[in-house]
């Protein structure tokens, strides 16, 4: 299916909230029982659409503002625990920005990721956490994406976003402060048909451990 030519207008690049939370609890193994420590989103992350583009035949950057209300819980054995996020490339979903019909059809495409359809490449989206904190008294879990070159989370691969270490207090974390979500956008970004987007999906992933 042929696709139209650039031309100067403003096409949305949005961003769908979280697909899916694992929730793992890890085994300390001790000269007693085994006990475990037992880790849970009791409020997922979820990003925000993202800024429009408007398209000029130029490599551009658009800045997305954050503000996290997640909440994480953790009980039972302190071993720390971990949160990373990556893009989700099981079946039917995209660990990279991909046209997508969010209710079809549009034209000729149906409801879904449009086989074919135009992507951007991995690493476009990058998450900067320098201005997310945490509530409680210190010390407190760990942002990982807070120094330069900040996370790029549209691929397969998981990176970490937070870390506690074994100091940090067994209680219920609520996420506080903003982050920024950077796009990178080549010059040869497609505009596309009326009613589409592109679109990722993303895996939270919370686990426990160093």
């Amino acid at each position: 299916m042929s696709k139209a030519p650039m031309v100067v207008t403003r096409t949305v690049i949005r961003r769908v909230a979280v697909v899916c939370v694992v929730a793992i609890a890890a085994l300390a193994l001790t000269a007693g029982p085994s006990m475990a420590t037992t880790v849970a989103l009791t409020t997922a992350p979820t990003l925000p659409t993202l800024s429009g583009v408007t398209l000029n035949g130029q490599t551009q950057t658009t800045f997305t503002l954050w503000t996290n209300a997640m909440k994480i819980t953790s009980s039972g054995t302190n071993n720390g625990w971990n949160l990373t996020v990556s893009g989700n490339a099981a079946a039917g979903q995209s660990a990279v920005f991909k046209q997508f019909c969010p209710s079809g059809p549009c034209g000729t495409d149906p409801t879904g990721y449009v086989s074919g359809g135009f992507t951007l490449p991995a690493d476009s989206l990058t998450l900067n956490t320098g201005g997310a904190s945490w509530t409680g008294a210190a010390p407190r879990p760990t942002y990982q994406c807070s120094v330069s070159p900040f996370c790029k989370i549209d691929h397969a691969t998981a990176i970490k976003v937070v870390s506690a270490s074994t100091s940090v207090a067994l209680t219920t974390w609520t996420a506080s402060g903003s982050s920024v979500l950077t796009l990178a956008t080549p010059a040869s970004l497609r505009k596309l048909p009326t009613g589409e987007v592109y679109h990722l999906d993303v895996v939270w992933t919370l686990s426990s451990g160093p």
